[in-house]
């Protein structure tokens, strides 16, 4: 199973080049506690690569003369392969959703480049239909919903299982503001492969999904991202100085 994981790229062109000359800079070698490997396939626009770099940790053992266990620490190289797309204004990691941290410490630390990485929150239910629309053959397999009211004053996070294919987009429509993911099966010329996207923005696949159905949701993630609306509240002035008196 293939995991790609997205956040928001805030980045201006001029941080984005800068972002681009120093990366060749910084390449690994053996020896060295990080360093970047960059794809061919990088450009002006979009950067892509594996970022090398020595993760610490902590190793519990027991003392053969106490029995008291004691702690050591430890160092591992870990990978992380990434994709910056400025165009988009994407940034990905595969496999684990922790490395979208490390590769934005790595970045945050190039002097003349500006960047923030933000959640998405997808609106799940018309980018759903939206793959139904290019996948005509498909069916809906779960829906993962939170706050689901499971009995009286019992909410849940759950998923669940559709049994008849007919139900599927009635139910998502009816939690449309709940959902947190959901998976589908697409029937592929080449067989079915199943494919589940999360609110916030990660995208697993079949191991052999096709390249262009992965690149269909790269492109519609930016366009059903849903920004969070900071609201503030309204002060009646005269309704307030009666309250201080």
């Amino acid at each position: 199973m293939r995991a790609l994981h997205y956040k928001m790229m805030i980045c201006g062109q001029p941080s984005f080049r800068a972002i681009g000359a120093t990366l060749p800079q910084l390449t690994y070698e053996p020896g060295m506690q990080r360093g970047f490997l960059l794809s061919k396939e990088s450009n002006q626009n979009r950067v892509k690569g594996r970022y090398i770099y020595t993760k610490l940790g902590k190793l519990v053992r027991i003392d053969p003369e106490s029995l008291e266990p004691t702690e050591e620490a430890t160092e591992s190289l870990a990978e992380c392969r990434f994709e910056l797309d400025q165009q988009k204004g994407l940034a990905m990691v595969e496999q684990r959703r922790g490395e979208l941290n490390a590769l934005y410490e790595a970045l945050d630390a190039i002097p003349d480049a500006n960047v923030e990485f933000e959640d998405l929150n997808l609106n799940l239910l018309d980018l759903m239909f939206e793959v139904q629309g290019a996948y005509k053959k498909n069916e809906v397999k779960t829906l993962r919903i939170h706050d689901y009211l499971a009995r009286e004053n019992m909410l849940a996070n759950a998923s669940f299982k559709i049994l008849d294919r007919q139900e599927g987009d009635k139910i998502a429509e009816k939690f449309s503001d709940q959902l947190e993911a959901f998976t589908l099966t697409l029937k592929l010329p080449d067989g079915a492969c199943a494919l589940t996207v999360t609110r916030k923005g990660t995208v697993r696949a079949s191991d052999d999904a096709p390249d262009e159905l992965l690149l269909l949701i790269k492109d519609l993630l930016p366009r059903f991202h849903e920004a969070e609306v900071a609201t503030a509240e309204v002060v009646d002035p005269v309704a307030a100085k009666r309250k201080r008196k």
